[in-house]
């Protein structure tokens, strides 16, 4: 085997990013390999039959599945004219009463904007349908709050077939667009 010319180390350097300290430096080869190893691991377990619980590991990373069940509702707000400080303020309120009152059904729970034409997301996760109507019912003040400032102008529920079922008849004023999760879909345990 032929030593390595600095110009094939400078290729390996761009695929890896900055070079470490002297003292803590590894050879780029090493740095490429463990890519090259997390994603042959990663596309793997993309395709492979999932259990309710399904752990790979290799000698620098470990990863544990599960089947994902999370029913998942997905807002958009837009913000009225003139009444984006108001909005703002409702926000706050969501969050303290899901984390009081919801430790048993939210998966995850947060807000993504507003973005520069006044559009804001809320990102929701529940174990279950139950779940999400629970949480419609714990935040009504607060979405009836909102609303005054703000309309909903998309409306997406993503989750099991099944659990959507259960959705349909409760949700049908606000005529959301349903997503089923793909059989086989999964989620980390870690999470």
């Amino acid at each position: 085997i032929e030593p390595r010319s600095r110009s094939n180390d400078n290729a390996f350097a761009l695929a890896t990013q900055a070079e470490d300290p002297p003292r803590h430096k590894i050879p780029n080869i090493m740095k490429l390999s463990f890519i090259v190893n997390a994603i042959s691991i990663a596309c793997a377990s993309a395709f492979a039959p999932i259990s309710p619980t399904r752990t790979h590991s290799s000698s620098s990373l470990t990863m544990t599945w599960r089947d994902d069940n999370i029913v998942t509702l997905v807002p958009k707000f837009k913000i009225k004219e003139g009444k984006k400080e108001e909005y703002m303020k409702v926000l706050p309120k969501f969050l303290e009463k899901v984390k009081a009152n919801e430790a048993d059904t939210c998966v995850f729970y947060g807000f993504v904007g507003p973005t520069e034409d006044d559009h804001v997301i809320c990102r929701e996760g529940y174990i279950s349908a139950e779940g999400l109507l629970a949480h419609l019912a714990n935040v009504d003040a607060e979405l009836k709050a909102a609303l005054e400032n703000a309309d909903i102008v998309e409306l997406n529920v993503q989750g099991p077939p099944a659990e959507l079922e259960k959705l349909k008849e409760p949700l049908a004023a606000l005529n959301p667009t349903y997503y089923p999760l793909h059989e086989g879909s999964f989620r980390s345990t870690k999470n």
